[in-house]
């Protein structure tokens, strides 16, 4: 309690950059997902800023709540020019702490914790978001974008054709800060992925991280989400239609043990349908045969229930409620990242026939494009 009640005093002054999406109120995995993925939608699209190539890097920081050096992260808090009483209080909270081992009922002696932020902790995700704060301000090339969610850092640069791609020094960079503020990159765990439609490019060479040549992936999974380099979703929902249809034993005990429909209909609601939702405004735009696959979880489920097929509402309608309330928060909140996706409102005198839209609706040259989170989301917000 004390922990949220300082955090609430003093969340004026703590002053987190707009690209971290983790523990920001109006922020979320959705919101980080729809501001890495449309980014490439829109630069690769046939359109005069389009056609270009997408070069990105998925860094994986080791053990990163365990390794903040709290003497770093309490310079970095005072810069933030925090009241000296937080900047105290915070010192408090993180100094003279001290762990041991309780093994088979035999304790170790007790060792003091130089670094890392207590997990568990209320302050703790907010105390590393500051320690990861300025990892952005190392990078001198301005065309390398950085995404955070808390320890998930992706890397993303526009890769014009003909042009070389700098992410060999944007990744070398990030490695020395890395290396300035104690903390570590897996190099094995750390991916990249180049995506691109036009034949006229060529792909960039590989990257390295100490000595250590980055895998170069063609799908890789992202916040819980499968993305591609053809930006299709067919691996996501393959993954998450077949990690449903493995918990549909529940649904049969249900039935076995006689229980009401309604414990199994819960069931179902509470433990199978997340599944097939999470972040589906950011896959939402899908394919007809990739629709019909995830509503035969849901029918299968119904029918194992005993219910008729229209007790709930289908999975699509409820994916296109989800986009329109996700388009809807993104416009409320003029700082999230997202809103740069959005071409401005129309502005002039004439009357028109049509009534104007709220949201303005967004130019697609390709299909790929118009399947997007954004164009998706205008539409169906002014439908």
């Amino acid at each position: 309690m004390i922990e949220k009640i300082q955090l609430e005093l003093n969340s004026h002054d703590l002053a987190i950059k707009d690209n971290q999406h983790a523990f920001v109120k109006n922020r979320s995995t959705v919101s980080a997902l729809i501001s890495m993925t449309q980014k490439r939608f829109d630069v690769t699209d046939n359109s005069n800023i389009g056609r270009k190539g997408v070069h990105t890097t998925f860094l994986d920081f080791k053990k990163a709540f365990d390794l903040v050096d709290h003497r770093i992260l309490l310079i970095k808090l005072a810069e933030m020019n925090v009241s000296k009483a937080f900047w105290s209080w915070v010192k408090c909270f993180l100094t003279e702490r001290t762990q041991h081992v309780n093994l088979h009922g035999v304790i170790s002696s007790s060792a003091p914790c130089p670094a890392g932020v207590p997990q568990g902790s209320v302050i703790s995700p907010t105390l590393f978001n500051i320690h990861i704060n300025d990892l952005e301000n190392t990078l001198t090339n301005n065309l390398t974008n950085t995404h955070k969610y808390t320890d998930d850092c992706t890397l993303d640069e526009v890769v014009a054709n003909g042009a070389l791609s700098n992410m060999q020094e944007s990744t070398n960079q990030v490695m020395n800060w890395a290396n300035d503020n104690k903390m570590m990159v897996n190099p094995k765990k750390t991916k990249d992925m180049w995506i691109s439609f036009s034949q006229s490019s060529s792909e960039p060479p590989p990257i390295q991280t100490d000595g250590i040549e980055i895998e170069r992936v063609n799908s890789f999974k992202l916040l819980g989400v499968w993305v591609k380099n053809d930006l299709k979703w067919n691996t996501h929902v393959c993954k998450i239609t077949k990690r449903a249809n493995k918990l549909l034993f529940l649904l049969r005990e249900c039935r076995k043990s006689f229980l009401p429909p309604e414990i199994g209909l819960l069931t179902y609601t509470s433990k199978i349908r997340p599944i097939l939702e999470y972040a589906s405004p950011v896959w939402g735009g899908i394919p007809k045969y990739l629709e019909a696959e995830i509503e035969r979880v849901q029918q299968r489920s119904l029918r194992i229930l005993g219910l008729e097929k229209d007790t709930l509402p289908t999975l699509k309608e409820r994916r296109d409620k989800a986009t329109c309330n996700e388009l809807k928060r993104i416009v409320k909140v003029p700082k999230n990242p997202c809103n740069r996706f959005l071409s401005g409102n129309e502005n002039h005198t004439y009357e028109l026939r049509r009534t104007r839209d709220s949201i303005p609706r967004q130019l697609s040259k390709t299909h790929r494009h118009s399947t997007s989170f954004i164009p998706r989301a205008c539409r169906l917000t002014n439908s």
